[in-house]
């Protein structure tokens, strides 16, 4: 996991080419390191971990076991890993699919590799790396839930208004410019949340206070 200021890294993706680029860029980048590479689904789920990596870069159609399955499988044990999507198509049911099923947010294959980098450090900052319109149906999505089994009787009202905020993907700087306070506040406000309602990360969050 993170320590002083390194991310660590875990690539799943079945193309070489392309798992070869990935290896190579955060090798070569400063503040990262490579925790495994896997070249199928099957291989990511059946590692035996000793520590997951803060981020798992996860092709979306990979064969066999797809990305999707595999996100929702590691979910369960990797609860506070980072899972950023790997897709060609931000426009593609499979992104909503996989999304709703734990992962993060989602970079497409077109991106340059500072837009990869970029997304990586976004999601360790609080961050979901996603297109308006997918977030747009991310969040509908759980508004049209029913919420009467989210634990929220402990949130105070300003706790709420963070929650809400970090739903619609942004990061920590972007909900304290929003409300007009301090990062650290932010930092402590979600500190709480994560607290009262029994959770590890933003994804569980906002599942269990929209109902899902």
């Amino acid at each position: 996991m993170e320590q002083k200021g390194i991310i660590s890294v875990s690539i799943v993706e079945d193309d070489n080419r392309i798992r070869a680029m990935l290896t190579d860029l955060f090798e070569s980048e400063k503040g990262f390191l490579i925790d495994q590479v896997h070249s199928s689904g099957e291989g990511a789920i059946e590692f035996p971990y000793v520590d997951f990596p803060d981020v798992f870069i996860m092709d979306i159609n990979l064969p066999g076991i797809d990305g999707i399955t595999c996100v929702a499988q590691l979910r369960e044990r990797a609860r506070a890993s980072q899972f950023l999507m790997y897709t060609v198509n931000d426009d593609d049911q499979r992104v909503f699919e996989a999304l709703k099923n734990g992962a993060n947010g989602y970079i497409l294959k077109s991106s340059t590799p500072e837009q990869i980098i970029d997304a990586v450090k976004e999601l360790t900052l609080g961050g979901a790396p996603m297109s308006a319109h997918v977030a747009r149906r991310v969040v509908s999505q759980f508004r049209s839930a029913p919420t009467e089994n989210a634990n929220i009787d402990g949130l105070s009202d300003r706790e709420q208004e963070v929650l809400t905020l970090l739903s619609q993907g942004l990061l920590y700087k972007e909900i304290a410019d929003r409300m007009g306070i301090a990062v650290g506040t932010i930092k402590q406000h979600i500190h709480r949340i994560y607290s009262k309602m029994h959770v590890q990360n933003r994804t569980e969050a906002v599942n269990k206070y929209f109902g899902r």
